[in-house]
């Protein structure tokens, strides 16, 4: 049974508490939660998303109003629904507002010597005491030290915005946790009437991996897992499509298990939600 979205006074709206959280592939997650939520489309057993009203009515931001135009006329996968409407430029336009509104800002890496330019430039500022002329130099090294110290993409008003926000409706649970998460141990994408099968066309969000310092070893590593998608085994995919044994043998048992990763569009795939 369909669970209503309840009213609530927000000064962000679950469209962009879904790219706070995650970035644009939740966002269009979040869109998509919405407009479903508001019967405007639907879901088949399959995983195709249709429209359910073709004036669009009831599409209450660009980003819905463009996954409501790309589904009205025929139906389209789900995960191709969440990967067009992340790409668009609807959301470019949403991160660019969002940045407007000091919520988000570019991320920089952080680099591994940041401390050693601070260090540095605290040592001019103590020599500086005596020796004016240094906190020239003071100032450089303490700015290149904070610059090398990197950034988050979320500033602290954004940080503040999400403070405190719950998933009090089942939009906002796909906001926070994306169509493929849990909410008190229950499947986000249940609360749609989706299976797990659906659920697993949304592409995931791809994640960073860290490289190893084994250099070859870490080379054989990803060659064996290659077959399996990005991020086998590890948190990326969960036990539940890949399981952390296909990877941490060999190739021929990633490729054994390629079957339960789905040809790689439910394990690892595009800009998605999470």
């Amino acid at each position: 049974m369909a669970v209503p979205t309840a009213a609530r006074r927000t000064d962000v709206s679950a469209e962009e508490i879904g790219f706070l959280t995650a970035g644009p592939g939740r966002a269009a997650e979040t869109a998509l939660a919405r407009l479903i939520d508001g019967g405007i489309v639907r879901v088949s057993r399959d995983g195709l998303v249709s429209a359910v009203h073709q004036n669009g009515h009831g599409a209450a931001t660009d980003v819905e109003t463009h996954i409501h135009n790309q589904v009205r006329m025929k139906s389209v996968r789900i995960g191709q629904v969440v990967r067009h409407a992340a790409d668009s430029v609807k959301m470019d336009a949403l991160q660019r507002d969002l940045r407007k509104r000091r919520l988000t800002r570019s991320a920089r890496p952080r680099l591994g010597a940041w401390w050693l330019f601070l260090v540095i430039g605290l040592f001019l500022a103590l020599v500086a005491i005596t020796q004016p002329w240094l906190l020239i130099g003071t100032v450089g090294f303490l700015g290149i030290g904070w610059y090398s110290f990197g950034a988050k993409p979320l500033t602290r008003a954004g940080r503040a915005a999400l403070a405190g926000v719950t998933a009090s409706d089942r939009v906002l649970a796909v906001a926070l946790e994306g169509f493929r998460g849990k909410i008190s141990g229950r499947p986000v994408g249940a609360l749609f009437g989706m299976s797990q099968a659906v659920t697993n066309m949304v592409p995931r969000k791809k994640k960073a991996r860290r490289k190893a310092r084994g250099g070859a070893a870490s080379s054989s590593a990803a060659a064996s897992c290659g077959s399996c998608g990005s991020g086998c085994g590890s948190s990326s995919c969960g036990s539940s499509s890949c399981g952390s044994s296909s990877c941490s043998s060999s190739s021929s048992s990633c490729s054994s298990s390629s079957s339960s990763c789905g040809g790689g569009s439910s394990c690892g795939g595009g800009g998605g939600g999470d």
